[in-house]
């Protein structure tokens, strides 16, 4: 099985300078992979801040030294991780500004991506900053440079497609893309209010700004190439294999409710709540559940846990403290082999009865959530009945 997370932020290059300015001074390119394959037991990884002078430097060094080496498909292999270099840009489309991700097989397509769009971005060092030219050149751009892309955390009010700048994609984007990313505040079940987005891989991912959020959120892809190639193949409906998402539960979002500016507190009547019902105020944070609420062309569907489990990171459930965190990892090896693999059984002997029994209900997505909204996570505040298996 291939754990994949395709949204990964560089803090700062190797030369010393700041590449994503709310990121960790730890979140080196270096750091990123030995944390992915290593505590995390991810199989491919997306860096989507490849565009930058300093990242690209990075990447070189890496190359020369053998830590990267080109994968035939596309990507690079650092000892059995794959990785792929890509680029989050700001666009202007709709009503405000979105987010989107692009991935590209080598860094020479990067190159040729940046060259055709130089002048469109004022601080190339930098993440994510706003590119200025209009949506149908960027795309020109990625299709040249033999890469692909979709929107970015595509509910989320903060620079989201849907959050923050239309209702319908094909009002807004000149084609429609073959794959979105569901964001922090979202979950399948929700995205699938929109029957537009029924064709689309939908994935999952960390937009990690520090190495312990890494797969904080991530992908399962059966029987998938871990390579661009793989990748491209997945998105394009060549391989026909569908994801399994991995997410927190969309009430941990940070704006998975309405937050009323004015109270400065998360709305908790039945959505859409587009206003404070207590005090009117209309000065509000508008939540990703609310918003999708107001705008779905369909009933919200159930949720299937074949296809998106609801969980939450190891760090953050009750008990894990980093005493117990590294005991588990020296017992069992990676995140992923924690929360996928080891028995109750085995589990109870290293961590003891109610931190495995927190394991294994996070494994099957059976954690009491309290919402988050207005840029403060939720929170695990309960344990269903101690079934466990």
């Amino acid at each position: 099985m291939i754990f994949a997370d395709l949204h990964i932020h560089i803090g700062q290059s190797l030369d010393g300078k700041y590449v994503k300015i709310t990121g960790a001074k730890t979140l080196t390119l270096p750091n990123i992979l030995q944390v992915a394959r290593e505590v995390k037991g991810l199989s491919l990884v997306g860096i989507v801040d490849s565009h930058s002078p300093g990242v690209q430097g990075d990447f070189k060094t890496l190359l020369a030294s053998g830590v990267l080496k080109p994968l035939s498909t596309g990507g690079y292999a650092a000892n059995g991780l794959a990785v792929i270099p890509g680029h989050e840009i700001e666009l202007q489309v709709g009503e405000g500004n979105a987010h989107f991700l692009a991935y590209f097989p080598y860094l020479e397509q990067v190159e040729q991506y940046v060259r055709s769009i130089k002048n469109g971005i004022k601080n190339w060092q930098l993440s994510t900053q706003r590119g200025f030219l209009p949506i149908d050149l960027w795309l020109e751009a990625v299709t040249k440079a033999e890469g692909l892309w979709f929107p970015a955390h595509a509910f989320t009010p903060h620079k989201g497609i849907y959050g923050a700048c239309c209702r319908r994609l094909r009002d807004v984007l000149p084609i429609l893309p073959k794959a979105v990313e569901i964001g922090l505040s979202a979950d399948r079940a929700m995205a699938k209010s929109i029957s537009e987005l029924d064709s689309m891989v939908m994935f999952s991912n960390s937009d990690a700004h520090s190495l312990p959020n890494i797969a904080r959120e991530y992908n399962s892809l059966a029987r998938t190439d871990p390579s661009f190639g793989g990748l491209l193949d997945l998105i394009i409906g060549k391989s026909k294999q569908a994801v399994r998402n991995y997410g927190l539960p969309p009430r941990v979002g940070k704006y998975h409710r309405t937050y009323c500016l004015s109270c400065e507190k998360v709305i908790k009547s039945p959505a859409p709540q587009l206003m404070c019902p207590d005090c009117g105020s209309k000065q509000v944070v508008m939540g990703v559940l609310d918003r999708l609420v107001s705008i779905a062309d369909r009933p919200l569907g159930k949720h299937d846990v074949s296809t998106y489990v609801h969980q939450v990171p190891l760090r953050q459930l009750p008990g894990i403290g980093p005493k117990m965190y590294e005991r588990l990892l020296s017992a069992f090896g990676t995140e992923m082999t924690i929360l996928h693999q080891v028995n109750m059984e085995e589990l109870r002997a290293v961590a003891g009865e109610k931190v495995a029994a927190w394991i294994i209900k996070d494994r099957y997505g059976e954690l009491i959530i309290e919402a988050g909204g207005g840029g403060v996570f939720g929170r695990v505040v309960d344990i269903l009945s101690p079934e466990v298996e």
